[in-house]
């Protein structure tokens, strides 16, 4: 069953040609404004869809740059690691060569 065009909010005698990017309300060709960015009902839906891009934009950053912070943390914890396993299997276990390497590995083996 075919639904009945969309009427505009403010001339309910036209029938709606699109919807306000920001609020959703039909609009016909006489109230629409168009702008780069879509099809609006006000200035003012114009400039609060522009500040909720911004935000975005902003929080993107945000995000970048706390991944990039992960990434570091991940890498210093990883070179903490390998550098206790080396201090441990060199220094605490005294291993000198291949040998004593294959020696305390087999003492980690059931």
């Amino acid at each position: 069953m075919a639904q009945a065009p969309a009427r505009c909010l403010n001339h309910p005698e036209r029938n709606a040609v699109a919807r306000c990017k920001e609020c959703h309300k039909p609009l016909c060709s006489k109230c629409v404004k168009r702008m780069p960015e879509g099809a609006f009902c006000s200035d003012e839906c114009y400039q609060k869809m522009g500040a909720f891009q911004k935000r975005v934009e902003v929080l993107d950053q945000q995000k970048k740059r706390g991944i990039q912070w992960g990434t570091w943390v991940t890498r210093l914890v990883m070179v903490a690691v390998v550098a206790a396993v080396l201090y441990y299997v060199f220094v605490v276990r005294s291993v000198r060569g291949v040998g004593d390497l294959v020696d305390l590995i087999k003492g980690f083996i059931p």
